[in-house]
């Protein structure tokens, strides 16, 4: 029996495939890098919780509002939130 030689070439595969894969990876690579800082931010933020009493009242933010600012999804900037609180508060509004 003669041995059959296969001579056809294996399918091509589609540019934009790589492509999409590459950009797909970088997308996630930027979420992970993203997720990364936000909890290096969140981190440095939660010392805040380690202050007296009374250098918070000197920053003028209460340990309350620090608490509820670190529970604010991660995505948030805890200290942006936590500003906007304690100048309403000091403005006399409810924020």
């Amino acid at each position: 029996m003669a041995k059959e030689i296969c001579t056809m070439n294996p399918p091509l595969r589609s540019p934009w495939i790589g492509t999409a894969l590459r950009a797909a990876m970088a997308r996630l690579r930027g979420r992970f890098e993203t997720n990364r800082r936000d909890r290096e931010r969140r981190d440095a933020f939660l010392n805040l919780l380690r202050l007296d009493d009374q250098i918070l009242d000197d920053i003028g933010v209460t340990r309350a509002e620090v608490a509820r600012a670190a529970r604010l999804p991660l995505r948030l900037n805890a200290s942006d939130a936590l500003a906007a609180k304690a100048h309403a508060r000091r403005r006399g509004g409810i924020g």
